[in-house]
């Protein structure tokens, strides 16, 4: 499965990787992993990916998901 979000700084996608775990891919790059897309999810709502352009907007940014079920499945 894959996940998107349209947020303000382009689409960002929760997707499965090849050693089990769920990245961050935005802007061709995966930023982070962890073991479900729900945590990965919260990580995007808490501003804390390891993407600049991302964790810089936080408490800029009131309508982010807050949680998986608020993603588009793609």
């Amino acid at each position: 499965m894959l996940w998107v979000y349209h947020s303000p700084i382009g689409d960002m996608y929760i997707t499965p990787l090849e050693n089990g775990r769920y990245g961050l891919l935005y802007n061709g790059t995966v930023w982070e992993s962890c073991f479900t897309p729900q945590d990965e999810a919260n990580n995007v709502y808490m501003h804390s990916t390891g993407c600049f352009d991302w964790d810089q907007l936080d408490g800029k940014i009131l309508d982010a998901p807050t949680d998986l079920s608020e993603w588009e499945l793609c």
